[in-house]
């Protein structure tokens, strides 16, 4: 899917002067601040959902909600104890 990007004037001269000057496309440094930007909030969003998980985790575990059990009570629950 094509997309057109628009950028008033003054932008659109910011990115040809950097285009000049990498020797560059300005596409190419369009997509490269594109990409580099959803990256970046990917990895804001990755922060916020681990952030989450350990707040659940916190809370489970004030309402005493979390148990602790041995590593071969784990094993056998999961059915990969030495049989």
């Amino acid at each position: 899917m094509a997309m057109t990007l628009r950028l008033d004037e003054a932008d659109d001269d910011l990115l040809s002067e950097r285009a000049r000057s990498e020797k560059r496309s300005k596409q190419e440094i369009a997509r490269e601040a594109i990409h580099l930007y959803l990256v970046d909030d990917l990895r804001r969003i990755e922060d916020l959902e681990d952030a989450l998980a350990i707040a659940r985790y916190e809370l489970r575990k004030q309402l005493g909600e979390v148990r602790y059990v041995s590593q071969a009570d784990a094993r056998r629950a999961l059915g990969l104890d030495k049989a």
